[in-house]
């Protein structure tokens, strides 16, 4: 069934993987998000020098040129040694990718990849810049959000170093690295060209929604999968992972937010949830469209799941969401957006439009299953 925040989409989204011998990346149905389960039995991996969360980091000094512009050589030669060639066999053939390592862990090197880089792999292997090149091990995944680690024989790796995605701004100058088309350590710059997109991207086999993306023109081709996405201090801000088959210069990002929240959990051997409040909305375009009214901005409720967090808060059928956590749903936020940027468990205040006047409603986030919440 349709996902209630997820618009269908008129144009198709391609993942970014490269198929060896395919020449180009599966193409994607705009079909609804399916959840689809965790792997099971992930341990646990002792990380010893991952980098802090961005509210604890000082932010990196800006690489530029002295004129304000980006310096996309210097990014580059800051970034560039984190990231290697995802190299994958499967039953059925081969494929690459990117990724890049983020932390260290009793003499191995972790790094962060799509997990639709590494899905049905019989074999990884890692390439990296200096020319070395590693059997890696699969330390876990998240299909729903479409991230992956993967754990290297080596503690010494060079590490990159997390921005913080939420400090984004359209317009603002990025660089993505990877491995385009088999090319390895491939430079584009381009800017972020929109933020908050929901893009479904997959095959015939299997799909994610992606309810938050970072929208950008740098070039996004079949093998930059996993990559990061750069801003101007060399730090990551995303991880490329989709592109437009019927566009030019549009590529889709997930928010370094997201994909830290995900592989922090997944490196702890722990589930990294999927945040879920139980309702069901309908956004102001589609209510619009659809020939409703619609009071305020964000997002309007259908339903209310007893025994789920916004049932036990007082949330009622027509409320309007407007804000998580202060964060307005406009400009293409979506709820499940908003509430992807948090975890299962953490407590949040959501702003409601009721009759004309705005509630405060506090709540703890739930986790959503494959198969769906059972709230208590």
């Amino acid at each position: 069934m349709p996902s209630p925040t997820t618009r269908r989409l008129p144009i198709p989204i391609r993942r970014t993987a490269l198929l060896a011998g395919a020449g180009a990346a599966l193409l994607v149905g705009a079909g609804a998000c399916s959840l689809v389960p965790t792997v099971p039995g992930r341990a646990a991996v002792p990380v010893t020098a991952q980098q802090p969360r961005p509210a604890a980091q000082a932010p990196a000094p800006a690489l530029s040129t002295g004129s304000g512009l980006l310096d996309a050589v210097a990014v580059a030669g800051r970034l560039g040694p984190a990231v290697g060639t995802v190299l994958v066999t499967t039953g059925s053939g081969s494929a690459q990718g990117s990724g890049f390592v983020v932390a260290h862990s009793g003499g191995a090197s972790l790094l962060v990849t799509n997990n639709h880089v590494v899905a049905g792999a019989q074999r990884i292997q890692v390439l990296m810049p200096d020319g070395r090149h590693f059997t890696a091990t699969l330390v876990g995944t998240d299909p729903v959000s479409d991230v992956a680690v993967v754990k290297l024989s080596d503690g010494g790796l060079p590490l990159a170093q997390w921005g913080d995605s939420n400090g984004l701004q359209v317009g603002q100058q990025v660089v993505a690295i990877g491995n385009p088309l088999g090319n390895e350590g491939s430079v584009t710059s381009g800017i972020v060209s929109a933020l908050h997109r929901t893009v479904t991207a997959g095959d015939r086999q299997s799909s994610e929604t992606l309810a938050d993306a970072i929208q950008t023109d740098a070039a996004i081709n079949p093998g930059n999968s996993g990559g990061p996405l750069a801003d101007a201090a060399g730090q990551v801000v995303g991880m490329n992972t989709a592109g437009s088959t019927s566009g030019t210069g549009i590529g889709f990002a997930i928010p370094s937010r997201i994909v830290q929240r995900v592989a922090d959990a997944i490196m702890a051997g722990k589930d990294p949830g999927h945040p879920y409040i139980g309702v069901s909305v309908l956004s102001e375009a589609d209510a619009l469209l659809a020939g409703r009214a619609f009071a305020g901005y964000g997002y309007q409720v259908q339903s209310v799941v007893g025994g789920c967090p916004a049932a036990a808060a007082g949330m009622r059928v027509g409320d309007v969401i407007e804000a998580v956590d202060g964060t307005p749903l406009h400009n293409g936020l979506s709820l499940s957006g908003a509430l992807q940027q948090h975890n299962p468990g953490d407590r949040v205040t959501v702003n409601v439009l009721r009759v004309g006047a705005t509630v405060a409603l506090s709540l703890t986030i739930a986790n959503q299953g494959a198969a769906g919440a059972a709230c208590t």
